[in-house]
């Protein structure tokens, strides 16, 4: 028992991981108000005919914003100073926020507002797959291994502290200052962790030296992803984590996440001041979710965890979209955050503990891709949708989600014996 409470204990004594997991909680506490209010700029703004597949187009933009430079990132975190390089991408997100935020309060949308509104977004998620590999990667350098998998699952549970609190303000701070001036707010969050990272002291016990130079060509960045690809594809165990979480978000996140808002104002009938209060029940299970994780940090079969938290979240996917109900989708949403949150933070723990150092920062990028993967989803999923009907095509879609894990872990024993 003592040395459970000390692995979900230790980490907090340690200054830099404070500040890292300070960054950690705001930066959840800005991505729902950020999402959403997207969402709903592109909704009021979009002609009547097409306005789910310019939602759509939300997503799409992440999805190859991650996909283009989520390895890059990863090889990045791998060959310069992780706190600097955590520094510089918040710093141009900034830029980015100030951006969008400018669009919000000056276009009412057209082809012209539009077209910059979703190339800020493609770069805003290109940044933001740098900094979550790399975020991901140098909590080993300050923890070392021993306390790794707690401070992860105390990174998670700081995360969905913030993220009900977010949700639950999000429909008021919107109704009150409007798009722009919501999406405007997030930007004090931002400078927040500017000042944190900054906080941080550059000496790293667990780190080993990078591979800094002025100059970091194409092709020295094409061998080191090259070489992360390679590692990823020659350990099963590995490559079966990240097929069954790219499988779980590809088919999943499309209809829950990014046209979830979209499902509860619409089909539904939520309105959007009571949008937070549906969809903080997400929020509530990651929560859940991450304190059993802190408690049993040291469990030694995550194969298991990541297989049930995958189970969990397809049918929650079920019970979501199975009835156009507030108690299908508060139920629903609850599961959903409980399981993503399970497999996804068993994953990087069990990854993290898989890999060496000197390749960390690549796998911990390629693992995010399934997040630009399920971004980039969204796009035919809401063409479907616009042609089928979402009450139509998402009762089906949760139900291929499902059988589709199901077959991953039926076929891939490695994955539950890890």
């Amino acid at each position: 028992m003592a040395n459970s409470v000390w692995a979900a204990k230790g980490p907090l004594g340690n200054r830099n991981f404070r500040l890292i997991l300070g960054g950690a909680a705001i930066g959840h506490l800005l991505m729902p108000l950020q999402f959403v209010t997207q969402i709903l700029w592109v909704q009021a703004h979009a002609p009547e005919d097409v306005w789910l597949i310019l939602v759509a187009l939300i997503g799409a933009s992440r999805g190859v914003g991650a996909l283009t430079f989520g390895l890059y990132g990863g090889a990045l975190a791998d060959r310069f100073d992780r706190r600097k390089l955590l520094i510089t991408t918040q710093a141009l997100l900034v830029l980015m926020t100030i951006g969008i935020t400018g669009l919000m309060l000056g276009s009412d949308g057209g082809t012209v507002g539009f077209v910059f509104f979703f190339l800020l977004t493609f770069l805003s998620a290109g940044l933001q797959s740098i900094d979550m590999p790399t975020r991901l990667a140098i909590v080993p350098d300050i923890l070392g291994p021993d306390l790794t998998p707690a401070g992860m699952s105390l990174n998670q549970v700081a995360g969905q502290l913030a993220m009900p609190i977010a949700l639950i303000g999000m429909g008021f701070i919107i109704d009150s200052l409007g798009f722009g001036g919501a999406y405007g707010l997030s930007l004090i969050g931002q400078f927040v962790v500017i000042l944190f990272l900054a906080r941080m002291s550059e000496r790293m016990p667990f780190a080993e030296p990078r591979k800094q130079r002025g100059v970091y060509g194409f092709g020295e960045a094409i061998k080191d992803v090259r070489d992360g690809l390679a590692y990823a594809r020659g350990h099963k165990v590995v490559l079966w984590v990240i097929v069954l979480l790219v499988t779980m978000m590809g088919l999943g996140m499309p209809a829950v996440g990014n046209l979830g808002p979209a499902w509860i104002t619409t089909v539904i009938g939520v309105e959007i001041r009571d949008l937070g209060w549906v969809m903080m029940t997400w929020g509530l299970g990651s929560l859940v979710a991450a304190l059993l994780m802190t408690r049993f940090a040291s469990i030694p079969r995550r194969g298991l965890v990541i297989g049930g938290g995958a189970l969990l979240f397809a049918l929650s996917y079920v019970v979501f979209t199975i009835d156009n109900t507030v108690a299908n989708v508060v139920i629903g949403n609850f599961g959903l955050g409980a399981g993503m949150t399970t497999a996804m933070v068993s994953s990087t723990i069990l990854i993290q503990q898989l890999v060496p150092n000197e390749v960390r920062g690549r796998i911990m990028g390629i693992l995010q891709l399934n997040m630009g993967f399920a971004q980039l989803m969204t796009m035919p999923v809401a063409i479907l949708g616009q042609w089928l009907t979402l009450p139509v095509l998402f009762p089906g879609l949760a139900l291929v989600t499902l059988g589709a894990i199901l077959l991953v872990l039926a076929t891939r024993r490695q994955i539950l014996r890890a």
